[in-house]
């Protein structure tokens, strides 16, 4: 092989490896694959949400308005069809890739400088890689049940001072302890809008985080409408109010159903299940039935109005509910941290889009200005909305970000480093995408090296050889070159 001809094959071998590591690198886990839980996850065209964010306040309330844009308004939630002469459960998939049933949720979590470091993490302070569906394989139902108590058989959100150890839920600590912690004001705020389970009567629920995601104290808005005996609904719509005893199935899939339709059930619009109505195949019946909640649960008033492509949710409750320990006490020209989160596009559990902590001012300067007026309801056309980009969270945990042999930045975060600091949004956004192929990655990274390493020792050798080992005729010609320039000399 003459000397052009290795060095095309060199150079030839270096575009080849170039091309082939940036298809990897192009392509790589950005695409909406198929993530290691077997679930879909969001392109990077999906990964962002803008919301607008008012508020006001007068001298007993607190008002809120959220607005986003929705290719689709989702007021659904579960429903029972019935099918060859039984009543089916059907709904959802987290992910977002089943039917077109989990409702539209706004969230977020509130807090008044009680819980250390929340302004920084925001809500990665309460999740972790044990958490609900941020691992392939859940956590043993009776092993939880053994350290949280009867009826708690799963591990959601939490916050890491209510464990000895933040890395392990093992180590929760005891009841006693838990309700000082609580007392002292060291729990999250969760107010929680859902577009079906709460908002078509006019309320959103109330929660808070501690040791786990708990409802405040009194009677939640929604409830099963299943009877487990007779394997049936409880209720059915009342046929002399709404004019029907179901809804079709057909229509719910195909998304007609409107917030003018009767879409829910309620002591209003119902009727003791009848089981001797001439059923008919695809007739469908909501599986959650809605009443007035009571007690700390029922302090949030809520009002959400779905366009064709935006939702507008007002949500309000007073300044001091007197439920100490569930909520926070707001107070004229206080400042307080607010982080929110929006479930769009018929997802549900951790496929969300969230935001990292925003200063609220109640009539003081912050992100979120709370104006003050007088009246029952604020003006909200004379309030400025502030808008914040929100992001797909993945698998991101706490227990991840503050460790320094998984996370580079862990350091930095332990020391006061924010996020906001750290990452910009986008960034953060493709990181949280790639948290969920994490092995993936590295795997591609190992293998990538690996054969660039094979190449570059391979190409050096090449080159080495080149220009050893010229050609014969290279070598006889350099050679009738010396013996003319001796002979001149």
């Amino acid at each position: 092989m003459g000397r052009s001809s290795k060095l095309i094959a060199v150079i030839a071998g270096v575009v080849v490896v170039a091309v082939i590591s940036l298809a990897f690198a192009s392509t790589g886990v950005r695409d909406g694959a198929e993530g290691p839980y077997g679930t879909v996850q969001p392109d990077a065209d999906g990964l962002f949400l803008d919301l607008d964010i008012q508020a006001a306040y007068n001298d007993d309330d607190i008002f809120f308005r959220f607005g986003w844009d929705t290719d689709s308004p989702s007021i659904n939630h579960d429903f029972l069809v019935y099918e060859g002469g039984e009543w089916v459960r059907y709904g959802g998939e987290p992910d977002g890739s089943g039917l077109p049933m989990d409702e539209d949720r706004i969230t977020f979590l509130l807090d008044d400088g009680s819980v250390d470091r929340f302004e920084e993490y925001g809500g990665f302070m309460t999740v972790f890689t044990f958490t609900r569906a941020m691992s392939p394989e859940d956590q043993d139902e009776d092993e939880v049940e053994a350290v949280f108590g009867e009826g708690t058989d799963d591990l959601r959100k939490m916050l890491p001072e209510t464990m000895e150890d933040p890395t392990d839920w093992r180590t929760r600590r005891g009841d006693d302890e838990l309700a000082e912690l609580q007392q002292a004001g060291y729990f999250l705020d969760l107010w929680h809008w859902r577009g079906h389970r709460s908002n078509p009567i006019g309320f959103s629920d109330s929660q808070y985080v501690l040791d786990h995601r708990i409802s405040a104290d009194g009677e939640g808005v929604h409830s099963t409408n299943f009877d487990d005996e007779t394997e049936t609904p409880e209720f059915m719509f009342d046929p002399d109010t709404t004019g029907q005893h179901a809804m079709d199935w057909d229509r719910v899939l195909d998304l007609e159903y409107t917030q003018d339709d009767h879409y829910f059930l309620s002591p209003e619009n119902s009727v003791e299940f009848d089981p001797d109505h001439d059923w008919q195949e695809g007739d469908a019946i909501p599986r959650r039935f809605l009443s007035e909640p009571e007690g700390a649960r029922g302090e949030i008033f809520a009002q959400g109005i779905a366009n064709d492509d935006r939702w507008e949710v007002e949500l309000q409750r007073a300044l001091d509910t007197g439920a100490d320990g569930e909520h926070k006490v707001l107070e004229e020209f206080g400042r307080y941290d607010l982080a929110p989160a929006v479930h769009s596009g018929f997802t549900g559990n951790r496929w969300h889009f969230i935001g990292m902590p925003l200063r609220l001012g109640l009539g003081r300067d912050a992100e979120i200005e709370a104006q003050r007026f007088d009246g029952d309801q604020p003006d909200w056309d004379a309030i400025e909305p502030v808008t914040t980009t929100l992001f797909y969270p993945g698998v991101i945990a706490y227990d991840y970000l503050t460790d320094s042999d998984a996370h580079a930045g862990a350091g930095a975060m332990q020391g006061g480093t924010p996020f906001s600091v750290a990452h910009d949004i986008e960034d953060m956004a493709y990181y949280a995408l790639e948290s969920e192929f994490r092995s993936e990655v590295i795997s591609q990274w190992v293998w990538t090296g690996l054969v660039w390493i094979l190449f570059i020792v391979a190409a050096s050798i090449a080159v080495i050889r080149l220009g050893r080992n010229l050609d014969p005729p290279d070598r006889a010609l350099a050679s009738a070159g010396t013996d003319e320039t001796e002979e001149g000399a």
